[in-house]
């Protein structure tokens, strides 16, 4: 199920996840990768793209406050409308959108004046409600925020799919709002009154989705694969398959399926590192190699599948693959040269010690309060035969609290080691 959670929400945080929470207008969660990936070790090009995605994510949820703010504030409605302007106020990012959101806050809160012929106007309206007093009535006011968030989720849509949902009627777009706001019981009756004319490919994988989030894996399945026979390009409905495939049949039928989504040429980057991480989780080590290799070869530049790549390599033995792939890495911080994953795997084989050992320094000093660096030093310190200062230093992080559990025994059994 964690595979899952990484497709549908939730999971450990990826720079990869930050990426899709961020296109799918998923701002709390991408807010919450963010602040997790801000306490790990990244490149710098890592780290500036976690930065502007986490403002991206920010100043998202704040926009939408805003708005619901304004909207709630043409209505009279003030102490709600304060309400979602100080939850804007501490998610705000960016200068241009604070200063919007702190001349809200200023606003004096005045109930709009309505002339008295427009109040008998309204009055004698057969068709209005006997309301004279409110400005937008409000299935209007809905309307109008309705718009404003799907035109926000979509923003980061490919054009030709951006267009597509915002063709749709308002059943869907009723639902596809509610479900993106994580309202998924509410959604449901929605979808299911989706006429049949209206259930194309996107219905599918919008209803799809929802189901595998309720847990529903077997129906989401079957569901997503009506997706795929309408359209068998939907990559959203791909990546959203693949996990089911393994949780509800196993990893020969999701194998199956990648490679032949790979016969139609559908995404191969994808496809290829899919099938590497169903290789990894089977210990099939030269398959998991050989797929890999592939997806490095379609174009596949994702950090995160790199050092998977890497890892994989070298847990077969080919250490100059292993060495050529993690060089396709950039340097964290400022001192440029080799990059930490490198620097490690040049540990591991006790090769380039004067370099590492200054890579290592230069992460301790950019990254304090990570010990990681302190042990590598250290590590860095014995190798090269300098034990008074490795051990010194040694002794110093073992029980560092902040050394992470697999670390922390790292530690331990090498000063075990140099002590017996």
């Amino acid at each position: 199920m964690g595979f899952l959670k990484n497709i549908f929400g939730g999971g450990a945080a990826s720079i990869e996840g930050l990426r899709k929470a961020v296109a799918q207008q998923r701002y709390a969660d991408a807010r919450l990768f963010a602040e997790q990936l801000s306490d790990q070790s990244l490149s710098e090009a890592d780290a500036a793209e976690v930065e502007k995605l986490r403002i991206v994510a920010g100043d998202g949820l704040a926009g939408l406050n805003l708005n619901e703010a304004l909207g709630l504030q043409c209505c009279g409605d003030f102490a709600q409308a304060a309400e979602h302007l100080h939850l804007a106020q501490d998610q705000v990012c960016s200068a241009d959108l604070r200063e919007k959101i702190e001349q809200a806050i200023a606003a004096e809160p005045l109930i709009p004046e309505i002339d008295s012929t427009d109040v008998e106007h309204l009055s004698s309206c057969a068709t209005c409600s006997p309301q004279p007093s409110t400005l937008l009535a409000d299935e209007d006011s809905m309307s109008g925020d309705a718009e404003i968030q799907l035109e926000l989720i979509l923003t980061s849509y490919p054009a030709d799919l951006a267009e597509r949902y915002v063709s749709k009627n308002e059943t869907f777009k009723e639902a596809f709002l509610l479900s993106h706001a994580g309202q998924d019981e509410q959604a449901l009756p929605l979808w299911q009154q989706v006429d049949a004319v209206d259930q194309d490919d996107l219905y599918w994988f919008e209803l799809g989705a929802l189901l595998a989030r309720k847990g529903n894996l077997t129906e989401a399945r079957s569901t997503l694969e009506k997706a795929l026979e309408q359209n068998p390009d939907l990559l959203l409905a791909i990546e959203a398959l693949v996990p089911l495939l393994v949780a509800t049949d196993g990893y020969p039928l999701a194998e199956e399926r990648l490679q032949q989504f790979l016969s139609q040429g559908i995404d191969p980057p994808f496809c290829h590192a899919q099938l590497t991480f169903l290789a990894v989780q089977q210990q099939k080590y030269p398959a998991a190699a050989e797929s890999a290799r592939q997806a490095i070869a379609a174009g596949n530049i994702d950090s995160q599948f790199i050092l998977l790549a890497a890892s994989v390599l070298e847990h077969i033995g080919a250490l100059a693959e292993t060495d050529n792939i993690l060089m396709k890495l950039p340097a964290a911080g400022c001192r440029g040269g080799t990059n930490l994953p490198l620097a490690e795997f040049w540990l591991r084989q006790k090769r380039e010690l004067g370099n590492i050992l200054d890579t290592f320094n230069a992460a301790c000093r950019e990254d304090p309060e990570n010990p990681r660096w302190q042990l590598r030093v250290a590590q860095t310190y014995l190798a090269r035969n300098w034990v008074k200062d490795g051990l010194k230093l040694l002794r110093k992080v073992v029980n560092d609290p902040r050394l992470e559990p697999e670390l922390a025994e790292e530690a331990k059994r090498l000063l075990a080691e140099q002590q017996g």
